[in-house]
């Protein structure tokens, strides 16, 4: 499978990409078409958050303790300063401790999380996150979660498949671990499915609230 360094590397080339189109294709401002490449490159790490002592476990966590308790002010439409940071302090507490917790011991590298239902999932949680912009920001922002992901399990299957010292190889036991839509366990790919349904459903009816 690939390293850290090559998630990363692959993660910048498909910021670039999707920064890049947002705002020469789509005609975005430049701080949209940054913030699609950031989610770019950060979603093509997000698979990795499984493995407990990885550095994408510690950079997915520390940012979702920051950027979740910004969205959650935004949408509960807080007015209060006080409210705002208890729920902001309460959730960076949750995210940062508790889902990291729970992560440690319900899940295995390579496990559901290097799943197309994952990538489904997490597209559209970063679409309900941009809920509140205008509907070509925020299809473009899930596109680019999408496109990041799957950069991940295609890095990780390559690697699987392909010596890069230059010499073809059979594949490896590891080969189709990545890039899958099931997982060996029911329970968690049944999970899996569930969130991905009821964040897509959350999405569609939100465009058709639009």
């Amino acid at each position: 499978m690939g390293n850290f360094v090559h998630h990363l590397s692959g993660g910048m080339v498909a910021g670039a990409v999707c920064g890049a189109a947002a705002y020469f294709k789509l005609q975005t401002p430049l701080a949209d078409a940054t913030a699609f490449g950031v989610i770019a490159c950060v979603s093509s790490l997000l698979p990795d958050i499984d493995s407990p002592h990885s550095t994408p476990n510690d950079m997915g966590f520390g940012l979702a303790s920051v950027v979740i308790p910004v969205f959650a002010a935004q949408s509960l439409g807080f007015t209060s300063p006080s409210k705002m940071i208890l729920t902001a302090l309460a959730l960076y507490v949750v995210v940062k401790y508790g889902l990291r917790s729970l992560m440690s011991q319900f899940c295995v590298h390579r496990g559901i999380f290097h799943s197309i239902p994952i990538a489904i999932a997490w597209a559209a949680l970063v679409y309900w996150g941009f809920r509140l912009s205008p509907v070509s920001i925020k299809n473009a922002a899930a596109a680019s979660a999408l496109f990041g992901f799957v950069v991940h399990l295609m890095i990780d299957e390559m690697f699987s498949f392909v010596n890069f010292e230059g010499v073809r190889i059979s594949p490896k036991q590891s080969f189709g671990s990545a890039f899958k839509f099931t997982a060996p366990s029911l329970v968690s790919t049944t999970a899996a499915y569930i969130v991905a349904g009821l964040l897509v459903y959350a999405c569609l009816r939100d465009m058709r609230l639009m």
